[in-house]
């Protein structure tokens, strides 16, 4: 099928974007969402150097009301650009799983979450069948973001690997006291820097740490404050896989 791939630039949604790569899809378009700024979950401009390795497309979207935006964006790549099914990285959350339902039943798009993994059991939120799925994609991922509350600074821009997972195992526990072994509801947010898909890789030659409190809502009522150390990344660049640099 031609897909459109959600995309942030993390773990969860090169191995999704992996996997439909796998099963057989053509991925048309990477679709990445722009709703708060700075956008510090994320780096922008790495996102376009992720389009560049991959060789696919990028569609940045400004979105105010998740659901009508890009329930917009959706209906009019599948009329002009035949689209036929929709990718995310989402592992466990039952509110953008709802929302993808609704939006692709609307478009008449299939969604596909190939690594949806609600645990059956309250708690259980070492997800080890996720792990070792992203593991074997062979991506090359760095920790970008880190929620304080869990993490001390050392943890800034880590490799995210087979070590790096398992030290984190000991942090892993219920919501509110422990992480998600995933990072799924934002305890880390990571950036993919290469991969075997990746045509180019990616170096991030300067940065600075910063601090940066975000308040969530819930229903118009203020439901949590939480305070993030992230990479705000000035300078990156793509390079060839012998190492030399590509101008962009």
């Amino acid at each position: 099928m031609r897909v459109l791939a959600v995309w942030s630039g993390g773990k969860d949604v090169y191995a999704a974007y992996h996997m439909a790569i796998e099963q057989g899809h053509d991925v048309a378009y990477l679709l990445t969402f722009v709703f708060m700024e700075p956008y510090i979950f994320h780096s922008l401009p790495i996102t376009e150097l992720q389009s560049k390795a991959l060789g696919v497309p990028q569609i940045k979207a400004n979105i105010k009301d998740p659901t009508q935006d890009i329930l917009k964006i959706i209906a009019r790549l599948k009329k002009e650009e035949q689209v036929e099914a929709v990718v995310t990285g989402d592992i466990d959350s039952l509110t953008h799983k709802r929302m993808w339902t609704d939006i692709c039943k609307s478009t008449g798009t299939k969604l596909l979450m190939p690594l949806w993994d609600r645990p059956r059991l309250s708690g259980n939120r070492y997800r080890v069948r996720v792990l070792n799925l992203e593991a074997s994609t062979g991506m090359k991922a760095i920790i970008n973001c880190v929620d304080l509350k869990y993490f001390s600074e050392e943890w800034l821009g880590r490799i995210f690997d087979a070590a790096c997972i398992q030290e984190m195992k000991a942090l892993v526990g219920p919501s509110g006291i422990g992480i998600d072994a995933t990072g799924e509801f934002g305890e880390f947010h990571t950036t993919v820097l290469d991969a075997p898909l990746f045509k180019y890789s990616i170096e991030i030659s300067k940065f600075r740490k910063k601090r940066q409190v975000v308040e969530f809502s819930s229903k118009g009522k203020l439901a949590s404050r939480r305070n993030f150390l992230f990479m705000d990344i000035e300078e990156s660049l793509l390079k060839e896989k012998n190492s030399q640099v590509r101008q962009t």
